[in-house]
């Protein structure tokens, strides 16, 4: 997963229900992005991701060595190295990338939609989820989830 998806998940409140969902791994600099650059300014999100660090819910892994601040990159290399089934992310220019090189993706509605599929979250408690993450994610990427879920209440 890198910095985008895992601060979007977190501002909503939605990460540690998709960190018990999925097996979720972070990149050792996105790591370093979201913990320990947002720990020596403070932000709270910081904490709570170091939290879920130390408890084991969210993994770091480090890849092939990449230039500092190249998260999208090392998450990238991680997953070409055949570890993973996706890769956790809604930074648009990334996902192009993604789509270029035909790797799958997951961005933060999907997490809810893959939930609802799989049997482990209802739907009314994902369109309520979903309210949550509105405000962080495109109206597209909004609309998409909420259509897929109001069929699935059918």
């Amino acid at each position: 997963m890198d910095a985008d998806c895992l601060i979007k998940l977190t501002k909503a409140g939605l990460k540690e229900d998709i960190c018990r969902a999925f097996n979720v791994t972070l990149p050792h600099l996105v790591k370093k992005e979201v913990v320990d650059r947002g720990k020596a300014k403070q932000l709270p999100d910081a904490f709570v991701v170091e939290k879920n660090l130390d408890e084991g819910l969210i993994k770091i892994k480090s890849g092939k060595r990449v230039k500092a601040g190249a998260g999208e990159k090392e998450a990238l290399a991680l997953y070409q190295a055949g570890r993973f089934d996706a890769i956790g992310s809604d930074d648009k220019r990334f996902i192009r990338q993604l789509r270029l090189f035909s790797v799958p993706y997951v961005t933060p509605a999907v997490f809810l939609a893959l939930m609802v599929k799989q049997g482990t979250l209802p739907v009314a408690e994902a369109l309520k989820k979903l309210d949550a993450l509105s405000a962080y994610i495109s109206d597209d990427e909004y609309s998409t989830a909420k259509l897929y879920l109001a069929n699935r209440r059918l």
